[in-house]
């Protein structure tokens, strides 16, 4: 998902010749040719990108390692990215990194890997880490010198749970994100609903919702007030608001199908029905090329109430500076109330080292840099995003552009933050949200359909689990 900011191109002075000791690694292979080939598929036409020649060469001080970072990010967040590398190349003589934009990142990362000519960092999604640690496709952490710099304490505790797996750290953070409730304090008032005081329960969301949704003599939407399915990109987070779970990973069971879940998808289903099928899909649709543009449903006012990460901050910022607009943590079942311990979704975006790269202790000095608290406040705040680290600096906060920033500290701080399945199958499993969150939509039986899901995803969690079963140790 979505991030932002950025500067550019390196400056340093010339430096002697570096070491490229290895540091040690496990020496299981389990990245096989199929999964080499599955992956080849999926990526397409790698071929242009692999290997890869790093551009900028004449402005690299001689005697530098030059690094290979394949990452996902453009535009204002890869200008961000690029920033903390030029200053990490400044900072030292060692080494000199190179940021590489690549698409469909973790298909031809897995590519790259398995045909044994990776980049020596790569910038993916947490829900990557268990995969590609499951496959030792990428190096665990611990192994290097220096480890023990990265003190798991030092993570926000849900973000800890995404870099690690099976007891290692596989992972850096990039940055984390939460899920908020955006809502526009002119539309608000122009309802006569008051704008310092946003619905903290779903009741009330609904009763708001209604309130700020307006129709055209053919019943065509011509103002949303909350529509679930603007975006519709994550079918799987209502379950969360309603006290649900998406995974046990003590029994390693699907749960979307619990009663607080199908309750989830029964509050989807009344919401379609109350303001017409047909009439929701056709406004989302509408929107579907305009998300973050100044054609934005809530950026343009056309939606009073969106959820949306962060990162939307930075898009106002710059297309509707002047929106009056607050940012609240998400809704939850009247029972579930308690505003100092607000319940959402952390996520985050994630740096490893993969095996068989060039320069693995290279690479690792920067990961360290990179994780760095004035490194990570630093593109936080480009990205008008939250810490990921459990302390921050005094400033943070204070100087921060984000003016809703302090609900998505919130929710990130939060006890009763919750984060995507530690499970290799996730990306799956989302998929079958997706298929549910449509169906349910239009009207199919929110329990049928749930547990229908879990049936299947609990299928893809027993076969990964079999598989792990059989890998070497």
């Amino acid at each position: 998902m979505p991030g932002l900011f950025s500067f550019l191109m390196p400056r340093c002075p010339d430096a002697p010749m570096p070491s490229t000791k290895m540091p040690p690694v496990a020496t299981a292979r389990t990245i096989t040719r199929r999964a080499a080939l599955a992956g080849m598929a999926a990526a397409g036409a790698v071929g242009a990108l692999w290997p890869y020649t790093p551009r900028f060469r004449r402005s690299v001080p001689r005697g530098r390692i030059e690094l290979t970072y394949w990452e996902k990010w453009t535009g204002r967040e890869g200008l961000a990215l690029q920033q903390v590398i030029d200053d990490f190349n400044a900072s030292q003589s060692r080494s000199f990194v190179h940021l590489v934009p690549i698409g469909d990142i973790d298909a031809k990362a897995m590519v790259a890997i398995g045909g044994g000519d990776p980049p020596d960092l790569v910038g993916l999604y947490s829900y990557n880490v268990p995969g590609y640690a499951e496959a030792r496709a990428v190096l665990p952490l611990d192994t290097f010198p220096a480890a023990d710099r990265l003190a798991a304490d030092a993570y926000l505790p849900g973000v800890r749970n995404l870099l690690w797996h099976e007891g290692r750290q596989w992972a850096g953070v990039n940055t984390c994100y939460t899920l908020a409730l955006y809502y526009n304090k002119s539309l608000f008032r122009a309802a006569d609903l008051d704008p310092q005081s946003p619905p903290r329960t779903i009741s009330a969301l609904d009763e708001a919702a209604q309130r700020l949704t307006t129709f055209d003599s053919q019943r065509r939407i011509t103002q949303a007030g909350f529509l679930q399915n603007l975006p519709w990109w994550w079918p799987y987070l209502w379950p969360f608001l309603f006290g649900g779970s998406l995974y046990d990973e003590s029994s390693a069971a699907a749960t979307i199908d619990s009663p607080a879940g199908i309750a989830s998808f029964e509050w989807l289903r009344a919401s379609a029905a109350r303001y017409g099928v047909a009439a929701t899909r056709a406004y989302a649709a509408g929107y579907g090329r305009s998300m973050h543009s100044a054609n934005d449903p809530f950026i343009s006012a056309a939606s009073a109430m969106i959820v949306q990460g962060p990162w939307l901050g930075n898009f106002i910022a710059s297309l509707a500076p002047t929106l009056d607009y607050g940012v609240a943590p998400l809704p939850v079942a009247d029972n579930l109330v308690d505003d100092s311990a607000p319940i959402g979704l952390l996520e985050c975006d994630v740096l490893m080292i993969p095996r068989g790269c060039p320069h693995p202790q290279e690479a690792f000095d920067f990961l360290l840099y990179h994780q760095s608290q004035p490194v990570q406040e630093r593109l936080a705040a480009a990205h008008f995003k939250p810490s990921p680290l459990a302390r921050v600096s005094k400033n943070f906060m204070s100087t921060h552009p984000h003016p809703g920033i302090a609900a998505h500290e919130a929710i990130a701080r939060s006890p009763r933050a919750r984060v995507l399945p530690r499970t290799r199958t996730w990306k799956q499993y989302s998929d079958l949200t997706m298929s549910a969150f449509d169906a349910v939509w239009a009207g199919a039986d929110p329990a049928v359909t749930l547990h229908d899901v879990a049936r299947r995803a609990q299928a893809l969690i027993d076969n990964a689990a079999a598989i792990r079963a059989r890998r070497p140790a």
